[in-house]
């Protein structure tokens, strides 16, 4: 069952008209338990599909029980390993011999977001942190959530649990109103916007090869460059903000995944914004454990904030790694962790050089955070060749444009972002401030009635591109992951 999609809205519909019959805990994770097991079971034809994913559930479960009891950091470490190792196995990392692999065909849909589920709860376990002792059902209802197994977001257990024991907000007209405006907002995003860009993006890069000027050569390379990490935007953080809507329906709040990426002023505060569960998740359970252990080792006030510039770097280039198991991937690791590690290099210098006031002020001046705002999108862009190309299309993007026409194709890329960003910082202030009823005020029921025809008009549309077009549910780029 593709999300989003209409199938998938008239199965949430019927889970959540469950889910509210009643307001026992016991029934909700009875009904959610069930949703959660038949979602699964509709992305394979043959349940056997299921049986290494289920294995690594049980390892999961077994090992949070073993946690819970036991306070051994040998028997922690372990496990961690173990679950590392067979995460590997069943993602078929190239690292790994290809004949330890299973011959057989089965079901990867959702793991790599259980794998952080799973590595949560066995580390929280063993630090004592999780709220209580956690049960089967709540454990297969946190894990196998089907409002975001697919691609997310990753919540922690502490949050899923105050929601899944009637601790959520209450699901009033406004509570409601919000939800809907996610669902359609988020629908708009993934099956009108991102498919647009994408099919945009794929023309380009296709029809490069036939350019033979120059000139219309680099500016359609900078068009193809800066229009993917467009598509990945609207894409995934209208799956999100779908999700999330869903989710809410059934009395579920699922954390946010996006703050306005594209505003960031650097890479660090970029990651900071964008997929902020994912950053958040390896922050708590490899950034910090990592610096502290490396400022254990290196008891100097002088050098730890360059432990800090090693711990950003391992750190992100994990991220890069997870994303996928090619030598592609991890060069992608490693210009994530060369753009957040270098910015933490910069922020060292020149708080050095400026003082802490100095830069502050240096960085709210407007020229020079439109062109913060730009170089941050240019490096994100670049490092994205490597996330949508194998290094053979790598290699004929590389030589069509060769290194100058591939530095002055970046160099549009910076002028245009720093630009186009700026000029939708204008916009956004200027529209804040039209909508802001202490300078302008506009009567409730007219603001309500606004907001109201908006979503409409944009589900009317939604809805009248997937019947004439009669196009399939779109792709959501993060399922590959």
């Amino acid at each position: 069952m593709d999300v989003p999609s209409f199938p998938f809205l008239g199965f949430a519909a019927v889970v959540a008209g469950l889910v509210n019959l009643s307001a026992a805990a016991a029934w909700r994770r009875s009904v959610l338990l069930v949703a959660n097991i038949a979602f699964l079971l509709s992305f394979v034809p043959n349940p056997v599909a299921l049986a290494p994913f289920a294995g690594l559930l049980a390892l999961g479960y077994v090992g949070v029980k073993i946690m819970e009891r036991l306070k051994q950091k040998i028997v922690f470490m372990g496990l961690v390993v173990l679950v590392l190792v067979v995460f590997c196995w069943l993602k078929r990392y190239t690292f790994i011999p290809s004949t330890l692999f299973l011959t057989f065909s089965y079901v990867t849909i959702g793991v790599s977001y259980v794998f952080f589920r799973i590595m949560h709860l066995l580390i929280d376990a063993f630090q004592e942190a999780l709220p209580e002792r956690i049960g089967p059902l709540s454990y297969l209802n946190y894990t196998l959530n089907f409002t975001c197994l697919v691609s997310g977001p990753i919540q922690l257990y502490q949050d899923y649990h105050r929601t899944e024991t009637n601790q959520s907000a209450p699901l009033d007209s406004q509570s409601v109103g919000v939800a809907l405006t996610r669902i359609i907002g988020g629908f708009f995003k993934v099956s009108i916007v991102s498919p647009l860009l994408f099919l945009m993006h794929s023309r380009v890069i296709l029809l490069l090869s036939a350019i033979a000027n120059p000139p219309i050569l680099i500016l359609d390379a900078a068009l193809g460059i800066a229009v993917f990490p467009a598509f990945v935007y609207f894409n995934f953080s209208g799956y999100t903000d779908f999700v999330i809507g869903i989710a809410r329906f059934l009395r579920l709040e699922l954390p946010e995944n996006f703050n306005d990426p594209f505003s960031a002023k650097g890479f660090i505060d970029f990651w900071a914004r964008w997929h902020m569960t994912l950053s958040g998740w390896l922050k708590t359970y490899v950034y910090n454990p990592l610096l502290m252990s490396m400022m254990r080792w290196f008891p100097s006030k002088r050098i730890e904030p360059w432990l800090g510039v090693g711990a950003y770097f391992v750190t992100f280039f994990l991220i890069g790694a997870w994303h996928g198991q090619t030598s592609a991937f991890l060069f992608y690791g490693i210009l994530l962790g060369l753009g957040v590690s270098v910015n933490k290099l910069y922020q060292i210098a020149m708080t050095a050089r400026l003082g802490r006031s100095g830069y502050r002020e240096l960085c709210s001046a407007p020229v020079y955070s439109s062109f913060s705002r730009g170089l941050t999108f240019t490096w994100f862009a670049f490092s994205l060749l490597w996330f949508w190309s194998t290094w053979h299309e790598l290699g004929k993007f590389f030589i069509l444009l060769g290194p100058i026409g591939l530095t002055f194709s970046l160099l549009v890329v910076l002028i245009a972002a720093t630009l186009v960003l700026a000029g939708r910082e204008v916009l956004r202030e200027y529209g804040n401030a039209v909508w802001d009823h202490t300078r302008f005020p506009i009567p409730p029921p007219l603001r309500t009635s606004l907001r109201t025809a908006w979503y409409t008009s944009v589900a009317v549309l939604v809805i009248s591109a997937a019947v004439v077009l009669n196009a399939p549910a779109p792709h959501i780029v993060y399922k590959a992951f």
